[in-house]
């Protein structure tokens, strides 16, 4: 394998990553009651909202972390094309 499809691999295992994070958060706010409970007859639903608003900020987190991490690596990725095109095609003085 080459050296750019070792890297197109990892960026599209990374995507994929991010992908079904969207999914899963997608999933988990889709439980959620969006009514806030403040009563103390509602405790258990309390707890359960802050659960899941926990499971919420950490999914969005690494979400946004990988995102960037995917963005900046599919920006490297192209920076190595052009390079590689560029020093492929230029015309040698020798």
């Amino acid at each position: 394998m080459s050296n750019m499809t070792v890297h197109l691999v990892i960026w599209g295992v990374l995507a994929t990553v991010v992908v079904f994070l969207a999914i899963y958060r997608r999933r988990l706010q889709g439980k959620t009651d969006q009514l806030l409970h403040v009563l103390d007859a509602e405790a258990s639903q309390i707890t359960a909202q802050a659960e899941v608003a926990k499971k919420l900020d950490k999914v969005d987190f690494w979400g946004k972390t990988l995102t960037v991490i995917v963005a900046l690596y599919a920006l490297a990725i192209a920076g190595m094309y052009l390079y590689k095109m560029f020093t492929d095609t230029t015309i040698r003085m020798d």
